[in-house]
């Protein structure tokens, strides 16, 4: 999906309303129902990647995911020419350094410590996968972001998590909010835009997609899934800084 020329007014307040019907421009990918996992080492092959929150949660968490194939940071590397792992856990990052034999990864609060490997080199992407839902303020993040790799990276990549998926409609049918506690946001294809326009960026295409994998025999909701992106249950966003 792509913004148009009439949300951008919006976007960058020019025009205001209060009952804004939000559509954006179709494309053909947006007929595909992938994993996020899929988007991303699509998008991510063959480039140069800084991976911000490497770790996950935990080393256990790693180590889990692992086994079972779904570790992000694993498959980027497979498939990037360079992914420079980033993350401020200290203990997660040796792991993956001392352990995993993942040597192009560092301790690192990316918006205020420098590194020659990051700073003195280009890079494609900055990678913020279930990143900034964490964040209590995402609009000066971005900013700071932006402003620190302004000229050194080609665009940013965010994926968060969808408000308007299908189970969380569901899970508020019978009165419970279903969220990862340390949470402080749900996004929207639409506040995901307006939060990147204020902190001076601008989105170049969403692609809505699932959070986990998409189970093939599962042809019945696949099809469903496949009429309705805006019902899908995650949000990638390439971002030009």
């Amino acid at each position: 999906m792509r913004l148009t020329a009439e949300l951008l007014a919006y976007l960058g307040d020019e025009k205001y309303s209060n009952a804004l019907p939000v559509r954006f421009e179709r494309e053909a990918v947006d007929c595909e129902y992938r994993s996020r996992f899929d988007v991303l080492r699509e998008l991510c092959r063959g480039k140069r990647v800084i991976h911000v929150g490497c770790v996950d949660h935990d080393v256990m968490s790693i180590e889990k995911k692992i086994q079972r194939g779904k570790w992000l940071h694993k498959e980027l590397c497979t498939v990037t020419a360079a992914c420079f792992g980033v993350d401020i856990r200290q203990d997660g990052i040796e792991y993956i350094r001392d352990v995993l034999g993942y040597d192009q990864a560092a301790v690192l609060d990316i918006l205020h410590d420098a590194d020659d490997r990051l700073d003195q080199e280009t890079w494609d992407y900055i990678l913020l996968p279930e990143v900034l839902e964490h964040i209590p303020d995402p609009r000066a993040f971005l900013a700071a972001l932006g402003d620190r790799f302004r000229g050194k990276v080609g665009e940013l990549v965010i994926t968060v998590p969808n408000a308007f998926s299908r189970e969380n409609a569901r899970h508020a049918a019978m009165e419970v909010e279903i969220i990862n506690s340390d949470h402080c946001f749900w996004f929207t294809p639409y506040t995901l835009s307006r939060i990147v326009t204020k902190a001076g960026m601008s989105v170049e295409q969403i692609v809505m997609c699932r959070h986990g994998i998409v189970k093939k025999r599962a042809l019945f909701r696949n099809a469903y899934y496949r009429r309705h992106p805006m019902l899908r249950n995650n949000i990638v966003a390439r971002i030009r800084l």
